[in-house]
């Protein structure tokens, strides 16, 4: 028998072979093993120790199964193997230090990088046998820069970027089904099996057929309320805090550049051995002495300036450093003790597909019509918060009171 069969705890049994095999045996595919899916969110979700390798098998699977029920021949090798190395480009711990990409190493966020790793422009295995994934492609037909587009969202047929990069992709409906699972979390249960049969090509683009607006309406719920539940949970988000705090401080002092190439285990080891406040930091993550909600404050509780401000500081890391390093002068704790986070920013850096709704339906008699015209449920996700909290600040729990006390008047003066 040629080619190699994986079990899934998701999907079931799949049969890899050809180029799929081929991209899965390189150094950069198998470096996603040591790549937690969530973060840190096993420090809340035990279960949650899947990895990033699992989830892009399991992208590639279910783009394997769409373009089998689109009927897209060569095109839908192009969206497996888009769908497989879509998280190509991940650093250490996904998502958790996204807010800093910018600040520290403009040209690295993980889609850029991806697109780099495809292109062979980039050695994300600092010379560990990578490098060999665009000569992969080309052995089997294939053209490096149409994947990397794609990993993008970009491509010459609209619905291909929309099956990976769309408000119901491959991507999301492989990663909700498969962190419901390992959270223990029920909110991320979706009808895969009926979203696969009602997406359909109309004028070259992706969409749903009126029939299955009750599926998709599923989708968006779950996407939701996993938001609150799991991938915003204020303890998960006070985990990652203090672990970018870490980073931050070193690579203030020079070390760590390199951040984005290492796996999981090699930044909490680097970190530790740099002793001070990374060091510390990471021993508390470790034993889970995480520091404690001091404000967790709803957008309903702050002004349209105190917004517009948190904003401006959100997206500046050096205002936020300034934010938080005037919080804890206020209440007499050491810097890098107070931590400030932002979840409207956060949310618009992490996952702008969470307010999108935007998936038109071909309707029974040939019209298109966007969702939200043809369910009120998809304009009421667009309005709900999520995650319930929009200010978050966390600090030893010491100084938890007095942080209370003195918040806005040192935030807005």
């Amino acid at each position: 028998m040629s080619g190699k069969v994986i079990h899934d705890t998701i999907h079931g049994s799949m049969k890899i072979d050809g180029v799929i095999l081929d991209l899965v045996k390189t150094p950069e595919f198998q470096r996603l093993r040591n790549i937690r899916q969530l973060g840190l969110a096993y420090l809340v979700y035990p279960g949650a120790n899947h990895t990033r390798f699992e989830h892009s098998l399991g992208a590639w699977q279910t783009a394997k199964r769409l373009a089998s029920e689109l009927e897209l021949g060569d095109e839908g090798v192009v969206l497996e193997v888009g769908a497989l190395l879509h998280d190509i480009g991940h650093g250490p711990f996904s998502h958790t230090f996204e807010t800093i990409y910018k600040h520290y190493t403009a040209e690295h966020d993980h889609m850029r990088l991806g697109q780099e790793i495809v292109l062979g422009k980039t050695d994300i295995t600092d010379g560990n046998g990578g490098g060999r994934i665009p000569e992969i492609l080309e052995g089997y037909g294939i053209e490096p820069r149409e994947v990397a587009d794609l990993i993008l969202g970009k491509s010459g047929e609209p619905y291909l970027g929309q099956a990976l990069h769309g408000d119901v992709d491959v991507d999301q409906l492989d990663y909700l089904r498969r962190d419901a699972h390992y959270t223990g979390v029920a909110h991320g249960i979706i009808d895969l099996e009926r979203l696969l049969k009602v997406l359909t090509i109309h004028n070259g683009e992706l969409v749903v057929e009126e029939k299955g607006i009750e599926a998709v309406e599923g989708m968006m719920v779950a996407r939701s309320l996993m938001y609150s539940r799991v991938y915003f949970h204020h303890t998960v988000k006070i985990a990652e805090g203090m672990l970018t705090r870490a980073l931050e401080f070193a690579m203030e002092e020079g070390h760590l550049w390199d951040f984005w190439k290492m796996i999981d285990c090699r930044v909490l080891v680097e970190l530790e051995d740099l002793e001070g406040l990374p060091a510390e930091m990471v021993r508390r993550i470790k034993y889970r002495e995480l520091y404690k909600a001091a404000v967790l404050a709803g957008a309903d509780e702050l002004s349209p300036d105190e917004k517009r401000e948190l904003l401006t500081a959100y997206r500046n890391v050096k205002r936020r450093q300034e934010i938080e390093r005037a919080l804890a002068d206020a209440v007499g704790a050491r810097e890098g003790e107070v931590i400030l986070d932002f979840s409207i920013a956060d949310l618009m850096l992490s996952e702008p597909r969470l307010k999108a709704t935007e998936i038109n339906v071909l309707m029974e008699d040939g019209r298109l019509e966007p969702l939200t015209k043809v369910t009120p449920l998809a304009n009421a996700l667009k309005r709900r918060q999520t995650p319930r909290w929009a200010v978050l600040i966390a600090s030893p729990e010491r100084y938890v009171e007095a942080i209370r006390g003195s918040w806005r008047r040192v935030l807005f003066g």
